[in-house]
């Protein structure tokens, strides 16, 4: 009962992240705005989360996390207000650059704070079962986020759609707030460990490949979230389309972590993340041969097997390589990690896609995350023959 109210507190955040970063996307292009500026929106959603992952990680350790998942809730909320109550043609882009800070701020706090309190709450022994409940947990916000987000597009319209979301955000303040009590908060009474630089933390070895990989796996994330309303607007297809191929994504990291369980007694963490890298580079390889609805959702679905099974293997590993005492900054290093990628990689794809179109960003992203998967397979063959 406490990790379903922890999750669904993740849930609905989640839920208004993904729903707003594709609502903006589509919203700025039904204004003949470029992809570049479409890049632009998209990286401020982790413009400042990128700056503050780490002291966020190192302030929850040291207060709690009531306070955080309280604030990040009420930032989330006046982020979806504003697109909703300021139209385009009034104020322009505004309302959705300051929208994409807010809500990209909000929703960090929030992650942060409920996976380090799932992380200490689980037993040992089921933390991975725990993370792969949670990320199960995401994967229906990411699923119904886009879809119904599109629905609504093509129904009522953008700021209509951010009205809805309004009330999703609603929900979250209110979930946080009546589960207080599951959120011990420390009051500064306890004084966390001197900061470690996060330069230092690369120093351990396996820790170092954990955060490249959660490089890698991200940047593969991302492309998906920008390329594909890019793409989809390109090729024709309705916001509800590109919204159903974006829960195709969803759907699949739902299916995948509902079998985490079953496939973690059979294959180690590594072992599921080099899968991952490999089956990445398949479907951007196969992305850019389609321009219609179902092939594409197909493509989609195929990607979502790989990256979905990432994410609970990842938090894994990172509770249990982590120093002691650790965990919440790690975790803010990590997210940083995220947040980099996050904002550097829409301003590029968003120019390189300018010049060179949406089949030259999916065939290099396929490239590195190839590349990315043989790195980690020499990895593992060096360190089983030391």
């Amino acid at each position: 009962m406490i990790l379903l109210r922890l999750i669904s507190i993740a849930v609905l955040a989640h839920m208004v992240f993904v729903a707003a970063r594709m609502t903006a996307s589509l919203y700025a292009l039904a204004n003949q705005t470029s992809a570049f500026t479409v890049g632009v929106i998209l990286a401020l959603f982790s413009l400042v989360p990128m700056l503050i992952s780490v002291r966020s990680g190192r302030w929850l350790d040291a207060v709690g996390p009531l306070r955080p998942t309280m604030i990040g809730t009420l930032l989330i909320l006046g982020g979806a207000l504003l697109p909703w109550i300021f139209s385009y043609e009034a104020a322009d882009l505004a309302p959705l650059l300051v929208a994409a800070t807010l809500i990209g701020t909000g929703l960090t706090l929030v992650m942060i704070s409920i996976q380090q309190l799932i992380g200490e709450r689980a037993d040992p022994a089921r933390r991975p079962a725990a993370f792969s409940a949670f990320a199960l947990g995401v994967s229906v916000s990411g699923f119904t986020g886009p879809v119904l987000s599109g629905i609504l597009i093509d129904a009522l319209g953008h700021r209509a759609t951010f009205g809805a979301l309004v009330v999703v955000a609603l929900l979250a303040v209110v979930t946080v707030w009546t589960s207080r009590g599951l959120m011990p908060s420390r009051h500064g009474t306890v004084k966390p460990p001197r900061p470690m630089h996060p330069v230092e933390l690369f120093r351990h070895t396996e820790l170092r490949h954990i955060l490249i990989a959660t490089a890698l796996i991200s940047m593969c994330w991302d492309l998906q979230s920008f390329v594909i309303p890019v793409y989809g607007t390109q090729v024709g297809l309705s916001a509800s389309e590109i919204g159903f191929v974006l829960g195709s994504f969803a759907l699949a990291t739902f299916v995948i972590r509902l079998a985490m369980p079953v496939l973690a007694r059979r294959f180690t963490e590594w072992q599921v993340l080099i899968y991952t890298m490999f089956s990445a580079a398949l479907a951007f390889t196969l992305f850019p041969m389609f321009s219609s609805g179902a092939p594409m959702m197909a493509t989609a679905f195929l990607l979502g097997l790989g990256l979905g099974a990432a994410q609970p293997n990842i938090m894994s590993l990172v509770h249990s390589r982590s120093p002691e005492g650790r965990i919440g900054e790690v975790l803010g290093v990590r997210l940083t990690i995220i947040h980099a990628n996050q904002v550097v990689l829409p301003l590029i794809f968003g120019a390189f896609g300018s010049v060179l179109g949406a089949a030259a960003m999916f065939w290099t992203m396929a490239v590195l995350v190839f590349s990315g998967g043989v790195g980690a397979v020499r990895w593992k063959m060096h360190r089983r023959d030391r």
